[in-house]
């Protein structure tokens, strides 16, 4: 709290300093550097908290025992992560070839600190299937993982 005083007790001498300057002809100038300064004054007290540990301990007590609304919560996150993932797949492949996916299935392998895409199956029209091989390449190579594609 002691901090924020500190803070706000340079500010206006900054502030009062600067506009005595300010006559000189260099206002605009002068105000920017001031308004620079302000910020950063303003800004630092925030320095001093360490998100880190706090992220890491709520990961900690979450691993730890988990009770069932919290596992709720992570399936059905996984769930709109694969949902949203799966939509997004149909509309790349609709915005680089103009082809409709008929439907797409994404697994996702789920780590500790990151979601790794295991295959993607992508169900095409039977007037599609002449570049399903083009389609393949490319979502391999922007998503990684095992593709496939198959006929509706």
């Amino acid at each position: 709290m002691s901090g924020y005083f500190y803070t706000l007790l340079v500010a206006s001498v900054c502030g009062t300093v600067c506009m005595m300057l300010a006559w000189g002809g260099f206002e605009r100038y002068i105000k920017y550097i001031a308004s620079l300064i302000c910020v950063v004054l303003l800004i630092s007290p925030l320095r001093e908290i360490d998100i880190s540990a706090a992220l890491s301990d709520s990961l900690d007590h979450s691993q730890a025992e988990p009770d069932s609304s919290v596992a709720d919560l992570y399936a059905i996150s996984e769930q709109m992560t694969e949902n949203t993932a799966e939509k997004y797949i149909r509309d790349i492949v609709f915005s680089e070839f103009g082809i409709n996916a008929v439907s797409a299935d994404i697994k996702i392998e789920w780590g500790k600190t990151e979601a790794v895409i295991k295959n993607i199956d992508l169900v095409l029209a039977r007037n599609d299937m002449n570049r399903a091989e083009d389609i393949k390449r490319y979502l391999f190579s922007v998503l990684g993982g095992e593709v496939r594609i198959v006929e509706e």
